[in-house]
């Protein structure tokens, strides 16, 4: 003879089952150690931050090879938004400067789905060692056979006050967190 549940019994059971569902929809946490969890976010945040890196050296040519050739650069502001070639971009990273263009990144957010990503991260523009401005970058990339992730578009927000800072470097003067 089969058992009934009891009213208790099928109330445990739904709990339980709704459980379940809800943990499947929770957004798995990145990874503490600040790395990308797969292999194509990976690559598009190494793509991004090489950006930085032709930044700090002064190396136009590698800027210019992570752009797609018909890229745009925009800044949104409270006017509107304004886009330049980032050949023109690429072209003024690669000239000599009296100092170094330091753009931290961090609390990104990386979307892919199949050739097309997406990278949302907050900024702080250091020239040199002096504090510049912050703001958020918005990256829009395309993976080709040819040359890998290419940047197709960068619009970037910009201010100087109610600024937040890289980690580690919160407590600097001048900048208050939002």
């Amino acid at each position: 003879m089969k058992k009934q549940p009891t009213p208790m019994t099928a109330a445990m059971a739904a709990m339980a089952a709704m459980a379940i569902m809800a943990s499947a929809c929770v957004r798995k946490p990145a990874p503490t150690d600040g790395q990308p969890a797969d292999p194509a976010t990976a690559e598009v945040v190494a793509t991004v931050e090489r950006l930085f890196e032709a930044m700090r050296t002064d190396d136009g040519e590698l800027a210019a090879s992570l752009f797609h050739p018909e890229a745009r650069l925009g800044r949104a502001t409270d006017q509107g938004i304004a886009f330049t070639p980032a050949s023109d971009f690429a072209a003024r990273i690669g000239r000599p400067k009296e100092a170094v263009w330091n753009e931290p990144i961090w609390d990104w957010v990386v979307n892919v789905d199949g050739r097309l990503a997406q990278m949302w991260t907050k900024y702080a523009f250091y020239l040199g060692e002096d504090f510049s401005h912050c703001g958020s970058d918005a990256f829009e990339l395309y993976k080709t056979d040819e040359n890998g992730w290419q940047i197709t578009q960068l619009v970037d927000t910009s201010r100087s006050e109610n600024c937040w800072l890289p980690p580690g470097r919160e407590a600097e003067a001048g900048a208050d967190a939002p």
